[in-house]
């Protein structure tokens, strides 16, 4: 679907604007709520909880611990196109990019969710959500773009693949700790 030309030019822009709105607009929901929950936690209890959570997931991650994560295992509807050209790609993109309405491959943004919910402050959280947005397009534009069977190849490596996306998250993370740590 993603591949046939209707997704070429404007409307494949509209859909990674949209994955770019809809992270943004999930991380401003999660510090918004997320500011009152921090309220009685000090800053050390708030980061040990992201900790615990990424241990968690990067466990699971690599296959270590088997469980869910709350996902809503519903695509996003097709009838977002009756919107026509450019609008449905854009509903298509925001929804996608929220996380809310899709498959998630990792559960390394659940900890995102986590770390914005308890640590991040709204400019750290928008920094975030338009991270996952640009994450769901390169995946997105990766896919469609690959020449041979992408589905494969990410079984394939999907150990590995975890394992650096893994890495790369608890860099990050670090950095995160380290400019939010009280002075």
């Amino acid at each position: 679907m993603l591949s046939s030309p209707v997704w070429r030019g404007s409307p494949a822009l509209a859909f990674r604007a949209g994955l770019l709105i809809g992270g943004a607009l999930s991380a401003v929901v999660l510090v918004v709520v997320g500011s009152l929950l921090r309220v009685p936690l000090p800053w050390t209890a708030r980061w040990a909880l992201v900790a615990a959570a990424l241990v968690l997931v990067l466990l699971r991650d690599i296959g270590v611990l088997r469980f869910t994560l709350p996902e809503n295992r519903r695509l996003v509807p097709e009838s977002v196109f009756r919107l026509g050209r450019l609008l449905g790609p854009l509903q298509f993109g925001v929804e996608m990019g929220t996380g809310a309405r899709t498959y998630l491959p990792s559960g390394l943004p659940y900890v995102a969710g986590v770390a914005v919910l308890l640590a991040a402050p709204l400019s750290g959280a928008l920094w975030v959500g338009v991270g996952f947005g640009v994450g769901r397009a390169l995946m997105t534009t990766a896919n469609l773009r690959y020449p041979g069977d992408w589905d494969a190849q990410w079984a394939r490596y999907s150990g590995r693949l975890a394992a650096m996306l893994g890495a790369a998250f608890v860099v990050s993370l670090l950095g995160a700790v380290w400019l939010t740590a009280p002075s």
